[in-house]
């Protein structure tokens, strides 16, 4: 079973107890809490690369079937309708940048870039703040029972269909 990892840090902090304060690997391997072929592996590194890490090193797994180009296409498609369903996002893509990809890929996407599933929160479309704002300024002082309000609502039926939406992790997902 293998050790914890080491940090960067204390691989660094070999390197620098066998170099420079000439401790032996057995030392090094109890102060660091690590193996002794861990101390032989990291000052190797040291001497074939001249660093603690092997920066040429390629990322383990698998390369991503989404380039950044298509992960920035489906931010933008869930900012601009966040009730799309993952199948339309995936025809989206396979019509825009004819990428074909499964909806678990999509999904593992969504989440990787910290947007998830959430609520929709309807927003009237008509609401204007700056307006809202003016009409106070302008008519605070004139007293309530001088005023009359009519209240133009109509039944929008298609407002009840998509309950649920994509927003960004600690954002709340509004649909005007």
């Amino acid at each position: 079973m293998p050790g914890p990892h080491l940090s960067r840090e204390m691989k660094q902090c070999i390197v620098r107890w066998y170099y420079e304060l000439d401790y032996g690997a057995n030392e090094i391997s109890k102060l660091a809490d690590c193996s002794i072929s861990t101390v032989y592996e990291t000052l190797q590194t040291w001497r074939q690369y001249g660093d603690v890490e092997n920066l040429y090193r390629q990322r383990p797994g698998r390369r991503r079937c989404l380039d950044q180009h298509a992960v920035n296409y489906i931010s933008s498609l869930i900012q601009a309708n966040p009730t799309l369903y993952l199948d339309e996002i995936q025809h989206e893509l396979e019509a825009a940048l004819d990428t074909e990809v499964s909806l678990s890929t999509i999904y593992r996407t969504l989440v990787r870039i910290a947007i998830s599933s959430k609520k929709i929160s309807k927003e009237a479309v008509e609401r204007d703040e700056l307006l809202l704002a003016t009409w106070m300024a302008v008519n605070g002082t004139t007293p309530l029972e001088y005023m009359v309000w009519l209240d133009e609502a109509s039944v929008d039926d298609r407002t009840n269909l998509r309950s649920n939406g994509w927003a960004g992790v600690g954002r709340a997902c509004v649909r005007r």
